[in-house]
């Protein structure tokens, strides 16, 4: 029989842990969110060409009800909370590391955008277009473009790959207008 100390120390505890717990997830939590949106990533980022272009694009917010979807919805995975915390945090040391330590200007964004299939997530388009597919079955016009996709019957296909310019519209007008000249020889 335990004594009556040792349960209210045993109480206090869980307790503590308890609310331990919880103020830790969700300064965790409001952090994560904090660092996710266009506001955050542009202003510490060389990214002002693409928030730019960002914003004039139907995820920046320029579509009839103002919805927006954050950057980390698109370019961190959205498939399981570690993946999504490592590349959170390799992005968090990676990009302004090579802001403070690299001309900006030396980034080559014309070519990294020929590489986006590396930094947009299919998990991220599919956690906000989920039901695409069930969607679009009833209409052949909707479903066919996807139907290779959904049906598994060509690997290798992402979404920006085919839709190379969602998220940000005139991206190459925006960064020849800052600055980044595109390297011919890309």
């Amino acid at each position: 029989m335990l004594s009556r100390a040792t349960i209210l120390k045993i109480t206090a505890v869980c307790l503590f842990a308890g609310v331990f717990t919880t103020l830790s997830w969700a300064l965790v939590d409001t952090t994560i969110h904090a660092t996710g949106d266009h506001e955050f990533c542009t202003s510490c980022h060389s990214h002002a060409p693409i928030g730019s272009s960002y914003r004039e694009s139907i995820h920046g917010g320029n579509n009839p009800t103002g919805w927006r979807a954050t950057c980390s919805q698109c370019h961190i995975p959205q498939d399981n909370s570690l993946h999504y915390l490592w590349v959170k945090g390799v992005h968090g040391v990676v990009d302004p590391t090579m802001e403070i330590l690299k001309d900006t200007h030396d980034i080559d964004w014309h070519a990294n955008r020929e590489r986006r299939e590396h930094y947009v997530y299919d998990s991220g388009c599919l956690s906000c277009h989920k039901y695409l597919a069930t969607a679009t079955q009833a209409n052949r016009k909707s479903f066919r473009p996807h139907r290779k996709y959904f049906n598994d019957e060509k690997s290798g296909l992402t979404c920006v790959g085919c839709h190379e310019h969602v998220g940000h519209s005139n991206l190459g007008t925006h960064l020849q207008a800052m600055g980044w000249e595109k390297n011919n020889e890309n």
